[in-house]
């Protein structure tokens, strides 16, 4: 009897194991960024995964509700599939530092196969919340370069992370070179390497290490590529090279393309018959330029165009005086430094430059504030134009008394035309109401007057008859 019962628990026992190793499992997985910012919004995605198809499902989500606040998406999830897994997505909003956890509770899934419950193990997320300080704080302040380096030429000194400026000489030949350079943090960034132009004389190159927390370091390369025979020239203290190579140079609009010869050598150059402007190159360790040349004198002086509304200019010497209200200032416009008679206590100022358009010279009125000109024309007193713009200027304050009086008496007709319209509407109806009131006393009026004359009629025939014996 005793081997019986043996027999038969050893048989549940069996079928028990049996059932428990055969039963399907499932996964419910939390993902999140491990950081944030108080403040800052987040998602959190909670994955429902298995080998085999889920039937229905349900589970709640916990957090610290101290450190997070949830702005979209259900606490408590009861939905169905089948599916073999499924993604929810949430999102929080960071409203407490410290770390805090999101997890999974109380789940229950159930096989579609078999509608049995299925075993679970999930898993949860613990996010860390830090100020706007901490996190810049922890950004890395490495702004370094590791190497720095130009294809086939050397530089010198030898690269050192701490050394800034270097030079390097290149063959009369080079026209482009190549800059490489590696940064010392992965999380820094470097901008300025790559193919560069190059022409005869000095070329100078920037190469800019930014860190992780902003901060920036510059490394400068002076490459020199040798000019056999190179023309010098000195302009406002400071000495160029004439450029000798079209290729480095961009043509200006309305300009053509040509070729001169300074110092008996060819020289590229931009021409423009309507401004009778030759412009030729000029460069130097900071810049490469467009300085309009005078073959006259051989002098040369920087070109730039100033594009105000319609107008394009480009500014002269001032060799006017329009007496004691205007003040002769330098003035700077789109970063070229030009010549002024500034109208003072104003916005104002009176440009002497040439019309790039019509290459005729002219005066202009600048607005500084709007940015834009007009031709100034000198006519019959500087008293007349200071007038026009001065603050303080009667003329605008009668105008402006003029507008307000027109505008009031603008208002006050169209309220009084509205009015008026109410008033017609309000009369009309009123009227209306009498006509119809007047109309039913006139039909009562005369269907009394019927009833009167019917029974008259009656009473005189009853009188007409004759009596009976």
């Amino acid at each position: 009897m005793k081997k019986i019962y043996k027999l038969l628990f050893g048989l549940l026992v069996a079928i028990y194991l049996t059932g428990y190793v055969n039963a399907s499992s499932a996964k419910i997985s939390v993902s999140s960024t491990g950081q944030v910012v108080v403040g800052n919004t987040f998602e959190v995605k909670v994955t429902l995964s298995s080998s085999s198809k889920i039937g229905t499902w349900e589970f709640s989500i916990n957090y610290d509700s101290s450190k997070f606040k949830m702005t979209s998406g259900n606490k408590s999830v009861k939905d169905y599939g089948p599916k073999k897994s499924k993604t929810y997505t949430y999102k929080f909003k960071a409203i407490g530092t410290g770390s805090g956890k999101i997890s999974i509770s109380n789940p229950l899934l159930l096989d579609y196969s078999t509608e049995d419950k299925m075993s679970v193990s999930t898993g949860s997320k613990t996010v860390k919340v830090i100020t706007q300080k901490e996190l810049e704080a922890s950004y890395s302040k490495d702004n370094y370069l590791k190497k720095l380096s130009i294809d086939g030429l050397t530089l010198s000194p030898a690269f050192k992370k701490d050394t800034l400026e270097y030079t390097a000489e290149a063959n009369s030949n080079t026209t482009q070179i190549n800059i490489k350079a590696t940064k010392n943090d992965s999380r820094a960034s470097v901008s300025g390497t790559g193919k560069k132009e190059v022409a005869e004389g000095e070329n100078l190159f920037k190469i800019t290490v930014k860190a992780q927390n902003g901060s920036t370091r510059t490394y400068k390369i002076t490459v020199n590529v040798v000019d056999p025979n190179p023309i010098t020239v000195n302009v406002d203290g400071k000495d160029y090279t004439i450029v000798k190579r079209k290729s480095i140079l961009t043509c200006p609009n309305d300009y053509e393309e040509t070729t001169i010869k300074i110092n008996d050598i060819d020289v590229p150059a931009f021409y423009n018959e309507t401004n009778n402007y030759t412009l030729v190159g000029l460069k130097n360790s900071e810049e490469t330029t467009l300085f309009i040349y005078n073959s006259e004198d051989n002098s040369y002086k920087k070109y730039y165009s100033l594009e105000l509304d319609n107008l394009n200019i480009y500014p002269l010497d001032m060799d006017k005086d329009l007496g004691e209200n205007y003040k002769k200032e330098e003035l700077t416009i789109k970063d070229a430094i030009v010549d002024a008679l500034h109208l003072q206590d104003t916005d104002y100022y009176v440009l002497n430059a040439r019309n790039l358009t019509t290459g005729k010279n002219n005066y202009y009125l600048y607005d500084k504030q709007l940015g834009s000109a007009i031709r100034f024309i000198e006519a019959k007193a500087e008293k007349e134009i200071v007038n026009v713009v001065t603050k303080d200027d009667s003329k605008t304050k009668k105008y402006k008394t003029l507008i307000l009086v027109l505008t009031v008496t603008c208002a006050l007709s169209v309220i009084i035309t509205l009015f008026s319209l109410v008033s017609k509407s309000k009369s009309k109806k009123k009227l209306n109401f009498l006509i119809e009131k007047i109309n039913e006393e006139k039909q009562t009026k005369k269907e009394e007057e019927k009833e009167q004359e019917e029974v008259k009629e009656t009473t005189t025939k009853k009188r007409g008859r004759p009596k009976k014996a």
